[in-house]
């Protein structure tokens, strides 16, 4: 589950709590949408591609390393575009900056990465 307003992220196995991890979330422009999604895609060590967005015009796709804007772990959301992954922006955790995604510090979506399947639901809420 992860609330938006909180800017957190909590893990479940069955009803009971296994961890909290902070998070950053969508911009007022850019919202992470509400809703029941699920993980449809894992990947280590992504590529990023710009969207076709506004923002994103100038922007050139990036490849694994320092510079990638999703760190080290991506996992795609069934919401078009929006997934969780870490990133190369750590002090960006805890605020609403991201144009949907959920940020994670890197060790954090590494661990997260290894403890979730492709199908896990995820709940993202406004509280």
């Amino acid at each position: 589950m992860i609330r938006r307003e909180s800017k957190a992220l909590y893990l479940y196995r069955g009803m009971r709590l296994v961890h909290v991890f902070g998070v950053a979330v969508g911009q007022t422009s850019y919202p992470t949408p509400l809703g029941r999604f699920q993980v449809v895609v894992k990947w280590k060590n992504p590529w990023w591609y710009p969207p076709a967005a506004p923002w994103a015009q100038e922007e050139k796709p990036t490849p694994p390393g320092p510079g990638n804007p999703l760190g080290t772990r991506w996992m795609g959301l069934s919401a078009p575009g929006v997934g969780i992954h870490g990133t190369n922006n750590e002090s960006s955790i805890g605020y609403s900056v991201s144009h949907g995604c959920i940020r994670m510090h890197v060790r954090d979506a590494e661990w997260l990465f290894e403890n979730v399947d492709i199908g896990t639901t995820v709940y993202i809420v406004s509280a």
